[in-house]
């Protein structure tokens, strides 16, 4: 990817997420520079992925997207390669700070995505499936609910991994308000949702991840895979937990934490 100029007021937060990937610790965000826009926290990631050597062997083929609102700038962060796992998947003992679960939908595409226009029918030829999804979200910071957007923004998105399940074509037509998604834990229905994303037709965010990718000179290609945003909310998991999320009309995922 190519390098953002990180600021040099953010070289602290730099290090210390550097640090806390590396050591697999959390950090107290007291103290911490706060990047001052989307494009300062952009040069976060960048920075972090080139010091832990997140895409050393490979561009980014997975990324995660989403916003506040349909009026709102959408966000994104690439996901590093080795931490886009297939399910079943199991993650040993210490694998992550904090587990929190969502689950998502994503789209595999089929075919490069480039500076395509938001034109519906255009974004849609371009998905090969639609596939259901947890991300696992293990965010650096030890205090996470003092850490604002642009922080957050900075640890990618506090993704901590994904785990891909089984789909299918995305149908002609679909009804976003009706999609059910469940949540087990060990087997047991923790939550249910029915058109659980407030954004409801996610296909929106794709031109704009395009556009985004493209800035960072990396296009987005045939099988790469964009993870969207929960509709489950999120829900903490422990070790000794197997999590299942099914969304009925799509498919399942499954991840066992030891």
């Amino acid at each position: 990817m190519r390098p953002d100029a990180l600021p040099g007021y953010l070289v602290p937060l730099r290090d210390a997420l550097v640090d806390a990937r590396r050591e697999r610790q959390s950090i107290p965000i007291e103290g911490l520079p706060v990047p001052r826009s989307d494009a300062d926290a952009y040069a976060v990631q960048t920075a972090v992925a080139d010091a832990c050597g997140f895409f050393a062997s490979s561009r980014p083929r997975a990324w995660k997207v989403g916003a506040a609102s349909r009026d709102a700038l959408p966000n994104a962060a690439p996901l590093p390669p080795k931490h886009v796992v297939r399910s079943p998947a199991t993650f040993a003992a210490g694998t992550f700070n904090r587990i929190l679960i969502e689950g998502e939908i994503a789209f595999r595409l089929r075919a490069p995505l480039d500076n395509i226009a938001a034109d519906p029918p255009a974004v849609a030829a371009a998905i090969g499936e639609w596939l259901v999804t947890i991300e696992v979200v293990d965010p650096r910071y030890a205090n996470l609910d003092d850490a604002g957007p642009t922080l957050r923004l900075a640890d990618h998105g506090m993704h901590g991994a994904l785990v891909v399940g089984s789909g299918g074509p995305l149908p002609d037509a679909v009804d976003w308000t009706s999609l059910v998604a469940r949540v087990r834990r060990n087997g047991e229905l923790v939550k249910e949702t029915r058109g659980g994303h407030p954004l409801g037709n996610l296909l929106f965010l794709l031109p704009w991840l395009a556009r985004h990718a493209i800035e960072r000179g990396v296009l987005l290609g045939e099988g790469d895979v964009v993870t969207a945003g929960t509709w489950t909310g999120v829900i903490e998991a422990h070790a000794g937990q197997t999590i299942d999320v099914e969304f009925p009309a799509i498919g399942r995922a499954s991840v066992r934490f030891e």
